[in-house]
């Protein structure tokens, strides 16, 4: 039995989690399940239970003593990194490259390549310190096996390890665990709906590109109905009037607890995840994807990136560019209408289950647990030059909290 930290940083794991708080909790469950006693530090009180999983508000600096290995989010307080390595914790991050974070607010005032540049040496400095790394799409495994390249992290040592680095990245895409698929089948069935967007808060997410083909499949006589679960952007209710879609769209009455989430989804037909072509869509996979599994929803998706290149390997729905109303049209009726397109679509779904189980893709850090050890160039002198030399260059990494989050 291993004592884990997992830090959630400012990502609550209560009923008004998001995406990040969902895998972070699915993630505890699975390593509780096997035998860890796992302590989650969350930013406010949480009613969530599970054996073998406490979820605690008390301070990461009280937490640490306790505990053998320490799990953060993509982007953690590096005083945080720094203290857990001068304790000989074995460190385990999410490591997406910071792309995403140029969507952010505050990169857009006067302060915001400064913001942007102590952000990237946050996660400089995690991708040295790590023991172990997780991605969530093969892009970013790509792109993180350069960056560790770039560093001076990839070694013989490494490949002497194991050629394949599993040790030290490994793959977990989106996806849920047993608890999440059990509470899904066990919840009633909600008010039926043709297509559902079940979220997505960045710049390059566009649920309004669906109203335009929405109006265009009832124009030719097929009369879709969506189901948004979050608040859409400002322009999303004007554009539903523009186009008198009234009677077709859904929207939220106030926020969607999470355990509403599995009644709501188990009466759509079918998900879209429509998004824009930008960097971070190239390489991401959307957090809402794991809804396509989880539900058994077949999904329609934008061609622009990691998702849509996932969803066309397993087949489990349509690539529509959001720009072509005719075209998203087409493919929100071919997921949700009655049909042999649909059927291979679950036909699919039901093939790629084992995509969407995140035990199994938490394999290799459950044998990193079990080992114990960290990784196996923790302590060459060229690695703490290099820590040395970045903390020099960025010294706030030793004495202040990310600025942006």
């Amino acid at each position: 039995m291993t004592t884990v930290l997992v830090h959630a940083g400012p990502y609550p794991v209560d009923d008004r989690l998001g995406g990040i708080g969902i895998r972070l909790w699915e993630t505890a469950q699975v390593l509780a399940d096997a035998g860890h006693q796992v302590t989650i530090a969350a930013p406010r009180f949480s009613g969530f239970t599970h054996p073998g999983v406490e979820i605690t508000t008390r301070r990461w600096e009280e937490l640490l003593p306790d505990h053998r290995v320490l799990v953060t989010t993509d982007l953690p307080d590096t005083r945080l990194l720094l203290a857990a390595h001068r304790a000989g914790l074995i460190l385990v991050a999410e490591n997406a490259p910071p792309i995403e974070h140029l969507h952010y607010d505050a990169l857009a005032g006067p302060d915001g390549q400064f913001l942007y540049a102590d952000t990237v040496a946050r996660w400089r400095l995690q991708l040295m310190l790590a023991d172990h790394l997780l991605v969530r799409s093969e892009a970013e495994r790509a792109s993180t096996l350069g960056a560790l390249v770039a560093t001076g992290r990839l070694s013989a040592a490494h490949h002497r390890t194991g050629p394949g680095l599993e040790h030290l990245v490994s793959l977990v895409p989106i996806g849920h665990n047993r608890h999440s698929a059990q509470a899904a089948a066990a919840a009633p069935t909600g008010p039926s709906v043709d297509v559902v967007w079940s979220g997505g808060s960045w710049e390059y997410c566009h649920p309004v590109s669906l109203l335009p083909a929405l109006a265009h499949a009832r124009d030719r006589g097929r009369k879709l109905t969506l189901r948004l679960l979050y608040e859409p952007g400002p322009d999303f209710r004007a554009q539903v009037q523009a186009l008198d879609l009234g009677g077709q769209v859904q929207l939220p009455e106030g926020p969607l607890g999470h355990r509403d989430r599995d009644q709501a989804l188990n009466g759509a037909r079918c998900l879209a995840v429509t998004g824009a072509r930008t960097a971070e869509n190239q390489t991401c996979h959307r957090l809402r994807l794991r809804d396509a599994g989880l539900y058994r929803l077949p999904v329609v998706v934008d061609p622009h990136g990691a998702t849509g290149d996932l969803v066309a390997a397993l087949g489990i729905g349509t690539l529509a560019d959001p720009a072509d109303p005719e075209a998203l049209a087409r493919a929100l009726i071919t997921g949700t209408d009655d049909g042999p397109p649909r059927t291979s679509y679950l036909a699919a779904l039901d093939r790629a289950a084992g995509r969407f189980d995140l035990a199994r893709h938490l394999q290799p850090l459950l044998h990193l647990l079990a080992d114990g050890r960290p990784a196996p160039d923790r302590d060459e002198p060229s690695q703490h030059a290099a820590v040395a030399r970045l903390l020099a260059d960025a010294p706030t990494l030793k004495s202040t909290a990310p600025a942006i989050i």
